[in-house]
């Protein structure tokens, strides 16, 4: 009903009987269109309308007004700007982030169609294979690069059990989104690393939280070097690619105590952290792979 009363057109053809029945009597109720449409509209419509076909929830926080708040310029997968309506590789799609749950809010992202095309019904496992495969050059669609970009922006929504891999937080993690906690650790470093006043005020928290001066004295350079590779990049997120860096990071982090994870999460905190929950929301339904 709701696609007649935005006065947009339903495929009658490809419809359920149900939901032609209910557009055909929104037919008849609104003949002339109560709103304009918005592309935020317009793709919540088309969202529900995906869900349904799919028997999959799409849970009532994912409104237009939160579509709005996930929307983003650049595609955080392939970094193109993205264009809309232009019936273009390049045009937003929004997908679920894990794709055995539903349609609900830290569950959805938006990419460009070609990412999403190649994202599939793949899993944050097969994800990672196809970012660390030897081949040159493209793979089902999208660079060595591109995969492991989304295998970031997958690794907080997988249902894992036993440890996530540490990996380079290679993109920006899509708004609302759950990350680990060493990707909202990276993202951290990378935004206060750019100056060094917040670079160093910074430093001095963490230095609290670790026991071992050898491991922060390695880490703190890395830090310096982080800086530097900012400076050098033609996308931030690329600095955190460095081994050298990465290597000073992991020790640092996999090592730092238990008792000091809690403020480590508040300092993150201040840097706009994200979602770090345990284990996915139930909003998700993981566990009937969400469907209704």
């Amino acid at each position: 009903m709701d696609f007649a009363r935005f006065g947009r057109e339903l495929d009658c053809a490809s419809s359920q009987q149900s939901v032609l029945a209910g557009y055909l009597a929104g037919r008849e109720h609104f003949r002339v269109p109560q709103h304009l449409p918005d592309r935020f509209v317009s793709k919540w419509l088309q969202l529900r309308l995906n869900a349904f076909r799919r028997r999959r929830i799409l849970d009532r926080d994912v409104t237009p007004a939160y579509l709005k708040k996930i929307d983003c310029a650049m595609c955080p997968i392939t970094l193109i700007a993205m264009t809309h309506a232009a019936l273009a590789e390049s045009d937003w799609s929004v997908d679920r982030i894990n794709n055995d749950g539903a349609y609900a809010p830290g569950n959805l992202m938006v990419m460009c169609v070609k990412a999403n095309r190649a994202k599939g019904a793949k899993d944050f496992r097969a994800v990672v294979e196809l970012a660390s495969v030897s081949a040159q050059g493209a793979v089902l669609g999208l660079s060595k690069r591109e995969w492991a970009r989304l295998a970031c922006v997958m690794a907080g929504a997988a249902n894992m059990t036993g440890a996530r891999p540490l990996l380079p937080l290679l993109t920006r993690l899509p708004e609302d989104s759950r990350a680990p906690l060493y990707f909202v650790f990276q993202q951290m470093l990378l935004s206060s690393a750019r100056l060094a006043r917040e670079r160093n005020r910074v430093m001095k928290v963490l230095c609290r939280l670790h026991p071992s001066s050898e491991r922060t004295a390695l880490f703190r350079c890395a830090v310096e070097r982080l800086a530097v590779n900012i400076r050098d990049a033609a996308y931030p997120y690329d600095a955190l690619s460095d081994e050298g860096v990465q290597r000073a990071m992991t020790s640092w982090f996999t090592t730092v105590p238990a008792a000091s994870v809690p403020g480590l999460l508040q300092l993150c905190s201040e840097y706009g952290a994200g979602r770090c929950e345990p284990a996915p929301p139930a909003a998700w339904t993981l566990e009937a792979s969400g469907r209704f």
